[in-house]
């Protein structure tokens, strides 16, 4: 086994009709591949192994609006009088929150081994076979998950990856010439929670129509979805297929007994596919959905349903551009040639994953379990460093999985039941977020370029959300949540008023400004028909066509939002003034209405509020970067354009500091903060802004803010791990070393990770929902502690532990347009183990290319490196001006 690997000693079968309990959902601790479109979530188990296939864009319909509630545009002005006048009885007229479309697995496909001898087919003998020498891992860089054991002294091995370009997902099961193999695609009602939402609520797939096929050397299934009026899925389907290739081997196909738990199956039976007398099993499989799906009907062929013919010809294609002919003409015999596509994924796969490495010094030559790794963990006090390392790479692995199609869903790469809390939406105001905090820093061009898809696609809904809630032309205005298809403003109530955030679109296209910030003015291509036809062509520039036009948005939204009726004086009290258009000396104006996510002031009962200092940051952010980019294009107008710009920047609210030095949540004396929550909104201005890099008295600020939150928040609602994730996000900006470690100490001591080293949404898995913004945000928060970059700044080692005396980073990407080659560490901390005969017991050594013309401070002031001498201090302490291509390099 290779080192970049996730590696588990055991395996957890998933068992159909089986109800779990939150701690022990099996498909947790199963192994997960992906393309970014498609994917698998795969058991492992030797005899009895679970495909739980998957497609990114699957959402089940329901009967809930998919129009933002007309309502919403007068209540405007109701909203903002009540926060003016403290009303906190305004209750949105008792409004109730509807829901985004939920996503859903695909078909679940059972792998059965049984013993030749026992050629009854309708018998499963696998019992019978006794399994030794078990093992599985995930090769992270080949992107190949691997299951190998004795089947009575016989090596068996399975694999199973997903190409990038070919998107069809493949399962390899060789060694088997003296065992038969039954295939055959699980109920989907077997699926854990299907049809049973939140609080046990009935869900809309009990209203949806299933059936299955076999046919010649293929099984599949197809799906009518429930049909719901004004449902853009009202006539929707979705369907899969596996295709059998069996290098000569022999099929035979029956029908087990249909359970009667299989209400939505229109089926009597449930069909078994059986192969024989081969050493080598490969399976093909595709899955896809449709808005127009034919009606379902017991005895038609299955090739009648277009969506099934969809699935056959991918796979087919897949089929033709990997085929090997051999015999005479007469008789040619085509050969699968696997291998090929295998080889072509891995090298691809070994592309992208290795742009990155991270070495923290680990000592052992074996390889260790992931369940080792975990439980060496809780007998130690710091942080196993080999334990971070792979939970590092495995983030990456994971992200890689994620990348390129959309940006990843609450669990990122799949999800292996039904009705996962939170409908495993792409939720933005924090966890999306999250996710991609490592994205370009961590070198990962093809997920940057998903997430500007995932961006695209909302768009339209974006803009109408604005028009609808405040009434305003040409701006955007995102919501808490998307399924992936539609990005209305519904999800919305009293205690959550997400139709009053206005941070989010300012948030959602930093990483777009990051991205380019890395990359440079790139052109990107688009394969997904979708985008191609609601904008009319395939190439983008990114700055041009997409940054530009998004950026004049959100900074129309800001401009539209501040009206000069409402406003604070010369002494900060909050006014209004109907009819007045214009401020006076001295004045501000008042983003009014204003939500903290999830926040609300102490002792107040509503969470519409005005001036959050999330908004001002995001505000700020917008604003500037639209002064940039006028200024840069020079467009007809534009010095009139920053001018203006100029001006609002001048007349936004300025943060408030409370009596310990705290940044306030809110810049309203009205208010008392409430620090009693995990969310920390109002740090916006640290991360994912950099505005406190150059700012003292506003990172000072931002530290105090993080003091009064561990204080007054211990023991209230700290479990959920993307508050944890967050806050160590920040602390990494405001320089906070030892914070960021003890974070990431408290996390891997946690029970937050699975034995595949994906994760919970909760320390103590309170809720059983998986969720990787901890697995992704970890890998953000490392890039972070490492290196901080912005257009005009490298800074080494903004917040490394002492703790973490050791180590290298490779391929590091930086706004300043440099990439970091290799970044190496040594910390004289007296130990034994760390003593080296470089000069003063420890060193640092740094390679970077300049990836454009650029000009920037090196700063290194990590307090761990205080026994420099100043004269290697400088080296590391300086402006550096550096032409496209160029190497330099710092070796002390």
């Amino acid at each position: 086994m290779k080192e970049d690997i996730s590696y588990s000693e055991g395996y957890t079968e998933i068992i159909p009709y089986r109800e779990y309990d939150l701690y022990d959902v099996a498909w947790h601790d199963s192994m997960i591949a992906g393309n970014g479109h498609i994917g698998v979530i795969e058991s492992c188990a030797p005899l009895n192994d679970n495909l739980i296939y998957q497609n990114v864009e699957f959402v089940m319909p329901s009967d809930e609006p998919r129009y933002v509630p007309e309502e919403v545009t007068s209540q405007l002005e109701e909203a903002r009088q009540a926060v003016l006048n403290m009303d906190d009885t305004w209750n949105i007229h008792n409004r109730k929150r509807t829901n985004m479309y939920c996503h859903h697995p695909g078909q679940q496909l059972r792998i059965e081994m049984l013993k030749v001898a026992h050629n009854d087919e309708r018998k499963t003998l696998f019992e019978d076979i006794e399994v030794t020498d078990y093992e599985r891992y995930t090769d992270l860089k080949k992107a190949v998950i691997v299951t190998k054991f004795k089947a009575d002294g016989i090596d068996i091995e399975r694999k199973t990856f997903v190409p990038y370009d070919d998107d069809v997902i493949v399962t390899v099961i060789s060694g088997i010439k003296d065992f038969g193999i039954k295939l055959f695609i699980e109920d989907f009602e077997s699926i854990h929670k299907f049809g049973t939402g939140k609080n046990n609520a009935a869900t809309s797939e009990r209203r949806m129509k299933y059936l299955r096929f076999v046919k010649e050397d293929m099984i599949g299934f197809i799906a009518h979805y429930p049909s719901f009026k004004g449902s853009e899925l009202e006539n929707g389907g979705f369907a899969g297929v596996t295709r059998v290739y069996t290098n000569g081997g022999r099929i035979q196909t029956f029908d087990r007994m249909k359970s009667d738990m299989a209400y939505a199956c229109i089926d009597d039976g449930a069909p078994v596919l059986k192969v024989t007398d081969t050493d080598k099993l490969v399976l093909v499989t595709y899955l896809d959905w449709t808005h127009t799906c034919e009606e379902l009907k017991v005895g038609t062929d299955i090739e009648e349903y277009g969506i099934v013919r969809k699935c056959i010809s991918r796979i087919d294609n897949v089929f033709s551009k990997y085929v090997h002919q051999s015999g005479s003409e007469s008789e040619k015999d085509n050969e699968f040639l696997y291998q090929d596509m295998l080889k072509k994924h891995e090298l691809s796969s070994k592309e992208k994953y290795s742009r990155v490495s991270l070495d923290l010094g680990r000592q052992n030559s074996t390889i260790i379990s992931n369940e080792a790794l975990l439980k060496r963990q809780k007998s130690e006090k710091n942080i196993v460093l080999e334990l971070l390392e792979r939970i590092y790479n495995n983030a990456r692995y994971g992200m890689i999985s994620c990348a390129g199609h959309t940006a990843p869903r609450l669990n990122g790469p799949g999800v292996g039941e039904w009705n996962l809390l939170w409908r495993n939406a792409y939720t933005m105001d924090a966890n999306v977020n999250i996710q991609v905090s490592g994205m370009n820093s961590g070198n990962m061009y093809e997920a940057a370029t998903g997430y500007i898809w995932f961006i695209m696609r909302q768009i339209d809904d974006w803009e109408n959300n604005a028009a609808k809630v405040y009434g305003m032309k040409d701006a955007v205005l995102i919501p808490v949540n998307t399924d992936g298809h539609r990005a209305m403003m519904v999800e919305y109530d009293m205690n959550y008023p997400f139709q009053y955030w206005n941070a989010g679109a300012s948030w959602m296209l930093l990483p777009i400004v990051e991205f380019l910030d890395c990359y440079g003015d790139v052109k990107i291509t688009a394969k997904d028909e979708d985008i191609i036809k609601m904008y009319g062509k395939d190439t983008f520039d990114v700055r041009k066509d997409i940054l530009a036009p998004l950026l004049r948005k959100t900074y129309n939204f800001w401009k539209q939002l501040c009206s000069a009726e409402y406003y604070t004086d010369c002494k900060g009290n909050a006014c209004y003034k109907k009819g007045k258009s214009c401020l006076e000396n001295g004045e501000k104006y008042l983003i009014i209405p204003s939500f903290s996510p999830e926040n609300k002031p102490l002792g107040y009962k509503s969470a519409i509020t005005a001036n959050a200092a999330m908004d001002i940051a995001a505000a700020k952010d917008i604003v500037r970067m639209y002064i940039d980019m006028e200024s840069g294009l020079k467009e007809k107008g534009y010095k009139d354009r920053v001018k203006e710009a100029k001006l609002l920047d001048e007349q936004l609210p300025e943060y408030q500091f409370d009596k310990s030095g705290a940044i306030r949540e809110w810049s309203m004396k009205e208010y008392k903060e409430n620090n009693a929550h995990r969310h920390i909104s109002h740090l916006y201005c640290a991360w994912p802004s950099y505005q406190t890099q150059h700012d003292d008295i506003l990172s000072d600020a931002c530290r105090q803010a993080i003091v009064n939150r561990n204080r007054e928040n211990t023991g209230k609602d700290d479990t959920a791990s993307h508050g944890w994730i967050h806050k160590a996000l920040v602390e990494a900006r405001l320089k906070n070393s030892e914070s960021v470690y003890d974070i990431l100490n408290l996390l891997v001591h946690s029970d937050i990770f699975y034995t595949s080293l994906f994760t919970d949404h909760n320390t103590n898995r309170a809720k059983g929902v998986a969720c990787t913004d901890t697995l992704f945000g970890i890998a953000g928060i490392v890039n972070e502690m490492l290196v901080y970059s912005d257009r005009s700044t490298i800074e080494l080692f903004p917040a490394l532990s002492s703790r973490i005396p050791k180590g290298k980073v490779c391929g590091l990407m930086t706004r300043a347009g440099v990439r970091i080659d290799s970044l190496e560490w040594c910390i004289n901390t007296g130990t034994e183990e760390l003593k080296t005969d470089m000069k003063d017991g420890f060193y640092i050594k740094l390679k970077i290319t300049a990836l454009r013309d650029t000009e920037f401070g090196l700063i290194l002031k990590n307090e761990n490196f205080n026994e420099m001498s100043k004269e290697d201090k400088s080296l590391f302490n300086q402006n550096i001006k550096l032409k496209s291509g160029e190497e330099y390099a710092i070796l002390l």
